[in-house]
């Protein structure tokens, strides 16, 4: 049973560890990709483009 315990233990940790350090992969992604959109913005507003959607005409009538 001791043995069991231990490993139980150990599993656990490791277990532990891989979640983190996935979780911090995630993050990491979803900040690039973040930091890639908003610089991407940037430019659109920079230029005068418009996003895609709605025509003018409805636009100016809001």
């Amino acid at each position: 049973m001791f043995h069991h315990d231990i490993m139980h233990s150990i599993i656990q940790e490791r277990t532990r560890d891989l979640r983190a350090e996935a979780k911090a992969a995630r993050d990491a992604g979803r900040a690039r990709r973040a930091r890639a959109y908003w610089a991407e913005r940037a430019t659109w507003t920079s230029r005068g483009v418009r996003r895609p959607g709605r025509p003018r005409a409805a636009a100016a009538g809001r």
